[in-house]
């Protein structure tokens, strides 16, 4: 199906064979294109996507944060995205949005400072055909402590969702794939609880919602929205750090990221979490109210697509 999609670039619908960019671009070598996933569902009021204005805003502090110049608006990024979903008539998915170095560059800082716009909207049932994105099919993760740790806020800035922050992940991920495992959490450098390779990390002890607290981890939208909800149906939450210990110590664990609201965590190391817990399955049915516009008060964070 992915090969029947249109892909928008620099205000054009194009077919999805001809998104190229030249293999010597800034962006490509050097890693420096920011970028937001966002989850599609199907509404009342049609397709929606989640939280639209919150990941257009983080896309815009990425962008300053590496001093890169984003040629649109706000509200430009925003109908960009809308026209992307409703051209290839995603009713739920998720689409993914990038600003980027297009031009062939030599040098660590673009001499053309041009900054291309592109867009993606997919089906993850029949364009992508993940497991690990697929609600019904998704099996909860096991999980080992990585032996990478997630980068010092002091040596990036972590705060910006730039490719290039992403491959310490991807490499803790490879190597827990290989140990057995299906995901790693990473620690900071001073050992506490940090995140998953791309995901925040929840855990439940005696009934309280913990995760870790912004600083030293990515400033997640689906972690926030997570808080939110939790707080508002009585659940009491707390961020703060959070030793190694104290998820094997869990009661329950999950992750949550932008597609994927709430994953489960069923084992760390050798020890097995019951998965989904009471607090894990009671989050995952009000988000999946919530992201289909069935809870009236947070309709304002789904953007109908027109």
């Amino acid at each position: 199906m992915l090969s029947r999609r249109k892909v928008w670039m620099d205000g054009k619908l194009v077919p999805f064979s001809k998104a190229q960019v030249h293999i010597l671009s800034h962006s490509f070598c050097r890693g420096s294109a920011v970028f937001e996933v966002m989850s599609v569902h199907p509404t009342p009021r049609g397709p929606a996507v989640f939280r639209l204005d919150e990941h257009v805003a983080r896309l815009a502090r990425s962008a300053e944060l590496v001093h890169m110049k984003l040629p649109l608006s706000a509200r430009a990024l925003k109908q960009a995205v809308a026209e992307t979903v409703a051209a290839n008539k995603i009713g739920m998915g998720m689409a993914k949005l990038i600003c980027y170095y297009g031009g062939v560059e030599f040098e660590v800082v673009p001499r053309d400072p041009a900054v291309s716009v592109f867009v993606a909207a997919v089906d993850l049932a029949r364009d992508v055909n993940a497991e690990r994105f697929n609600q019904y099919e998704r099996s909860p993760a096991s999980v080992t402590i990585a032996r990478w740790r997630r980068l010092d806020p002091r040596t990036v800035p972590l705060e910006s969702k730039c490719a290039a922050n992403y491959l310490g992940g991807m490499v803790a991920k490879l190597e827990a794939i290989k140990q057995g495992f299906t995901a790693p959490v990473l620690l900071d450098l001073d050992g506490n609880l940090a995140e998953g390779a791309t995901e925040s990390l929840f855990l439940v002890k005696d009934r309280v919602l913990k995760t870790p607290p912004l600083g030293k981890i990515l400033s997640g939208i689906t972690r926030k929205s997570i808080l939110q909800v939790a707080r508002d149906i009585g659940i009491t939450t707390v961020e703060k750090k959070l030793k190694p210990a104290e998820l094997m110590d869990a009661d329950e664990a999950f992750f949550t990221s932008s597609i994927v609201k709430t994953w489960p965590i069923a084992r760390v190391n050798g020890k097995s979490l019951k998965a989904p817990g009471e607090i894990t399955r009671l989050l995952d049915k009000v988000m999946d109210k919530v992201v289909t516009g069935k809870v009236r008060r947070y309709n304002k964070w789904l953007f109908p697509v027109k």
